[in-house]
């Protein structure tokens, strides 16, 4: 399950969708009672490997440039990151979505955005700000890959408050967490098949550093949680939702490997 990427490159992404100031809000919004058929049809899983990175999910070369809305972040000074990293939507929302009122509030990764957590906004309203006002079309990405980003926004952003306590501890069953993570979830490739029983066997540090599942569990437990929730993108790590896994089996599975080496 967990096959994650060097996470010393953790890298920035700019969906903007919720910058304060000078750029479209995606928060309020009206409603609808209708989704576009392309709404409908589209891939949330898929769409939650995008907004982590989703060059690595189309297949495009990474950007070269910073994306045109860095430049007006509230925060100009804590997150000097460039190019491609400010293409990532989850370094301006966060992995918990809450963007300047989450984990993303201070620290280096700070950008002064708002999240997305909670938006009114319709479906056709977020494809609209993701696709024209933030750029993304003209970055490359197609309608589809647009409609699965709205889809996650939409269908599968959750609160993390339940799942994460203010100490970064996972509020989850460990013993379940570590049956999860020797068997899988809902019938999903086990995490131990790929990190080892101990969680070592892959280092996403660069030699001689290390820095293995547990590192992320404990350091940035958001993360953790997206990416067991949907998958790394670029590889064959399986996403949770996808195999009909509840929040707290992954929360279950973050408890058990916070305790590992």
């Amino acid at each position: 399950m967990l096959r994650f990427r060097n996470w010393s490159a953790l890298g920035v992404g700019v969906l903007p969708l919720l910058l304060m100031g000078g750029c479209p809000l995606l928060l309020p919004g009206g409603n609808t009672n209708t989704d576009p058929v392309a709404f409908t049809n589209a891939s949330a899983v898929r769409g939650g490997l995008l907004y982590d990175k989703w060059w690595s999910v189309t297949g495009a070369a990474a950007p070269t440039t910073d994306h045109p809305l860095w430049a007006s972040r509230p925060d100009t000074t804590s997150n000097a990151r460039t190019d491609k990293d400010t293409w990532r939507c989850k370094e301006c929302h966060g992995w918990d979505y809450k963007g300047v009122n989450g984990a993303y509030g201070s620290g280096s990764h700070r950008t002064g955005i708002a999240g997305i957590f909670g938006t009114t906004k319709t479906a056709q309203e977020v494809f609209d700000v993701i696709k024209t006002n933030h750029g993304f079309g003209a970055a490359g990405l197609t309608d589809a890959d647009i409609w699965d980003l709205a889809k996650f926004v939409k269908t599968e952003l959750i609160d993390t408050d339940p799942f994460i306590a203010a100490d970064k501890s996972f509020t989850g069953d460990a013993a379940n967490g570590q049956t999860l993570y020797t068997s899988g979830i809902s019938g999903g490739l086990g995490c131990a098949v790929y990190h080892g029983a101990d969680g070592k066997t892959i280092n996403f540090g660069e030699p001689p550093d290390e820095e293995f599942v547990a590192d992320v569990a404990n350091g940035n437990p958001w993360e953790f949680l997206h990416k067991v929730r949907f998958g790394q993108p670029g590889t064959q790590m399986p996403s949770s939702v996808a195999s009909g896994g509840t929040t707290q089996n992954a929360a279950d599975v973050g408890a058990h490997v916070q305790t590992l080496p």
